[in-house]
């Protein structure tokens, strides 16, 4: 329940589902008691399975271990809570080694914040305006990014982009508006934020002014 996991239990809380924090820490638990009233938060130690069997952890859809000081712990937990039958893990890695030691223990999902971080940072200096980039698979994938200004006043039958670069523009956002299937003649306007889809290597050598 440090900072990753007290934001995971706040964001899961506010789409209404029921969540089970657990902590080593009492004064933490304790310290988090008041601002996560609806969360049910635990001071246990979660590297013992008679604990979470005792917390029932079997009956939740899902659990995310995001302990980030021990990396024993974390993988010890994570095989507890497959053990248990637990269906969905999450967990996160520190380091390469981490990650494939969790997934052999039997991670569902692995994750990884600080590589993730960094590689959005190296985008975001490489590409200004992206503000957000998901992968779609090992090859496809694709980012939120404010319209480029060479790109202002052209419209989608102009740019050409599915012709040229292989991407396909999903959705646009016009500013203070809900997002929208962009239409091939609009203009693109100053504070449009475009949803672009396609090949990773294309989206990563993306220059707008050769377009």
């Amino acid at each position: 329940m440090g900072r990753v996991g007290a934001s995971l239990v706040r964001t899961l809380d506010s789409l209404g589902h029921d969540v089970l924090g657990i902590d080593c820490g009492e004064d933490r638990i304790q310290d988090l008691s008041t601002s996560l009233p609806n969360a049910n938060l635990v001071a246990a130690d979660a590297t013992e399975p008679q604990v979470l069997s005792d917390l029932g952890v079997e009956q939740f859809d899902g659990a995310a271990v995001v302990i980030g000081e021990s990396i024993q712990d974390s993988m010890l937990v994570t095989l507890i809570l497959k053990d248990l039958g637990v269906p969905m893990v999450f967990s996160r890695a520190n380091n390469e080694l981490h990650a494939r030691v969790l997934a052999r223990v039997g991670a569902d999902y692995v994750i990884q914040p600080e590589k993730k971080f960094g590689e959005f940072l190296a985008r975001q200096m490489s590409l200004p305006g992206i503000q957000d980039y998901l992968e779609l698979g090992q090859h496809e994938a694709a980012i939120e990014i404010e319209v480029p200004h060479e790109w202002i006043d052209k419209s989608l039958k102009d740019l050409q982009l599915h012709r040229k670069k292989h991407l396909t523009l999903l959705a646009i956002k016009h500013e203070g508006q809900e997002g929208a299937l962009p239409c091939p003649d609009e203009p693109l306007q100053k504070g449009d934020v475009l949803v672009i889809g396609g090949p990773k290597k294309e989206l990563d050598k993306l220059e707008p002014s050769e377009v």
